[in-house]
C-alpha cells in the first residue's frame, strides 16, 4: 500500500473518530444538563422535605404539648371527681360489663368492713356470696341461694329495678343501679333509713289520727242520737199542745217552742250526715224550700232578743 494511501486512511479515521468524539462529547452534555437538571429538583425536593419534617416535628411537639395538657385536666378531673364521690354519705360504684368491680367509695366499702376480699376486682356474685356468708343484710325468709338468685336475675336485666334492703344492724340501703352502653353497670346504695323511720312514724300518726277520727264520729253519732230522743219530745209534745185550745198568744209560743226544736233537730241531723260523709254514706236529695217561711221564722226566734238589745 503507497504511503498516500496510508495516509488518507488514517485521516479518514481520523476525522470518523473526531465525529464521534464529538456525539460522545454531545452526548455527554445532553447527560450533563439531566444530570444537572434531576441534582437541582432533588436538592429541591431535599429542601421540601426537610421543611416537611421540620413541620411535622413542630406539630409533633404541639399534640404531645396539647396531649400532656388534656392528661393533666384529665387526671385533675378524675381527682376532682373521687375526691367528691369518697365524700358522700351515700356508696358508689363501678361495675364492668362482666360484672366485675372497677372502683368504689368508702361508704359502699363501709358496708363490708373487715372483709379484705371486697375490693376492686372482685365479681357482684362473690359480692353476692360474701352478704349471704357474713349474714350482712337480712334476706327474710328466703334462702340464702334464693336470694342471691333473686339477686343476679335482677342485675342482669337491662334496667334493674331499685331494691330496698335491710342491714343487720336496723338500717336501710336502697340499691339504684344503673346499666350504661357498653354494659358497664353504676351503683348506687343509698341509706335511706331516716325516710323509713319517718314514713313508718307518719303512718302510725296517720293510724292514730283515723282511730281519733272514728272515736269523733262515733261520740258525735251518739251524742245527737241521745239529744235527739228528748227533742222528739219536746216536738211532739208542742203538737199535742197545739190540739188544744190556746190563746192566739200561747198559740204562737207553742209554735215557736215547735220550730225551735225543729230548728234544733236540723242540726242534730247535720251532725250526724259528718259522721255519714266520713263514713262515705251521705247520699243527697232535692227537698222544697220556702224562703218566705224561713224568714218568718228566723224573725219569730229571734225576736225576743232583738226587743231586749233595743230596750237595753
Amino acid at each position: 500500500m503507497s504511503l498516500a494511501k496510508r495516509l488518507a486512511d488514517e485521516r479518514r479515521a481520523r476525522l470518523a473518530a473526531e465525529r464521534l468524539l464529538e456525539l460522545k462529547q454531545a452526548e455527554l452534555f445532553s447527560a450533563n444538563r439531566k444530570l444537572g437538571k434531576h441534582a437541582a429538583e432533588l436538592s429541591n425536593e431535599i429542601v421540601e422535605t426537610r421543611a416537611e419534617v421540620a413541620n411535622v416535628k413542630n406539630e409533633n411537639s404541639r399534640v404531645k404539648s396539647d396531649l400532656q395538657v388534656a392528661n393533666e385536666k384529665i387526671e385533675i378531673a378524675e381527682r376532682r371527681l373521687w375526691l367528691s364521690i369518697a365524700s358522700i354519705r351515700d356508696g358508689f360504684a363501678f361495675f364492668d360489663a362482666q360484672s366485675r368491680m372497677i372502683a368504689a367509695n368508702p361508704s359502699y366499702l363501709a358496708v363490708f368492713d373487715g372483709l379484705e376480699n371486697v375490693q376492686p376486682g372482685i365479681t357482684y356474685s362473690e359480692i353476692l356470696e360474701c352478704i349471704t356468708d357474713e349474714g350482712i343484710f337480712n334476706t327474710g325468709d328466703a334462702s340464702a341461694e334464693q336470694w342471691r338468685e333473686e339477686m343476679l336475675a335482677r342485675w342482669h336485666q337491662p334496667t334493674p329495678e331499685p331494691v330496698v334492703l335491710r342491714l343487720w344492724n336496723g338500717e336501710y340501703i336502697k340499691l339504684i343501679d344503673q346499666r350504661g352502653h357498653g354494659g358497664d353497670i353504676v351503683s348506687l346504695a343509698l341509706n335511706i333509713t331516716e325516710t323509713v323511720r319517718y314514713e313508718a312514724k307518719l303512718k302510725s300518726e296517720q293510724q292514730r289520727a283515723e282511730a281519733a277520727s272514728r272515736a269523733k264520729s262515733a261520740f258525735l253519732a251518739n251524742m245527737s242520737h241521745e239529744i235527739r230522743t228528748p227533742m222528739n219530745g219536746v216536738v211532739g209534745m208542742s203538737d199535742l199542745l197545739l190540739d188544744t185550745s190556746l190563746s192566739e198568744e200561747q198559740r204562737l209560743f207553742v209554735n215557736t217552742i215547735k220550730n225551735s226544736g225543729e230548728a234544733l233537730l236540723v242540726i242534730i241531723n247535720d251532725v250526724l250526715d259528718y259522721s255519714k260523709i266520713e263514713a262515705d254514706k251521705l247520699k243527697l236529695r232535692p227537698e222544697t224550700f220556702d224562703l218566705e217561711r224561713c224568714i218568718h221564722e228566723v224573725t219569730t226566734l229571734l225576736q225576743l232578743s232583738a226587743r231586749q238589745k233595743v230596750s237595753s
